[in-house]
């Protein structure tokens, strides 16, 4: 048990090591951002879909009851906001807004009322952080949905059908794409760091 605890200490130390320089976290940090906030360019066009009446579900089911339905559209619903929320606070969505915001106020004005604009790990209550945390309290519902459709879909007992020749981002994308965003997001890599860091400390 000693040999297999320091092989992960050993890899867990290499892999933080790796992703903690400069130039490899930086362009980590790019790439995930681009992508999460692609997503949410492709959601916001989605969304104005909807509007124009197209349905929030692109699946249909063959037996199951309204109720479950109705749950399934929220849980998209849901999901799609959170695709929204995160590209908002992804690092092309950050400059964006920064941008936009700092047209109308300072820097220091900005910091005198949400605190400084620093990592997680200093201010979690600055509003791109709380953000990320309600993008990904919303994402959950579709990201539990997820794991129980790749069941179904291992043992073939699915009874939902996506509508693929009407919309090109179906719910098992959205899915797909809220967990990804969830994975990346800053709530969750503070705890992955905070785990590398335990594992770390550990004996």
């Amino acid at each position: 048990m000693s040999a297999i605890s320091e092989g992960i200490k050993g890899y867990v130390k290499t892999s933080v090591a790796l992703l903690n320089t400069p130039t490899i976290k930086e362009g980590v940090k790019n790439v995930l951002g681009s992508v999460t906030f692609a997503f949410g360019l492709l959601e916001m066009y989605d969304l104005y879909q909807i509007l124009q009446g197209r349905s929030i579900s692109t699946e249909t089911h063959s037996s199951p009851p309204t109720l479950w339905e109705t749950a399934n559209k929220v849980v998209i619903l849901s999901a799609k906001i959170s695709l929204i929320l995160s590209a908002g606070v992804s690092r092309p969505g950050v400059f964006l807004i920064s941008s936009l915001v700092g047209t109308i106020f300072s820097t220091t004005q900005l910091a005198r009322v949400f605190g400084p604009n620093t990592i997680f790990a200093v201010n979690p209550w600055h509003p791109r952080h709380v953000v990320s945390i309600v993008a990904v309290i919303l994402a959950l519902p579709s990201n539990v949905q997820a794991v129980y459709k790749c069941a179904q879909w291992a043992f073939k007992s699915s009874s939902a059908v996506d509508k693929r020749a009407k919309s090109w981002l179906t719910d098992t994308k959205v899915r797909m794409m809220t967990l990804w965003n969830t994975i990346t997001s800053r709530p969750a890599l503070h705890v992955g760091n905070s785990l590398s860091r335990l594992i770390l400390r550990s004996a």
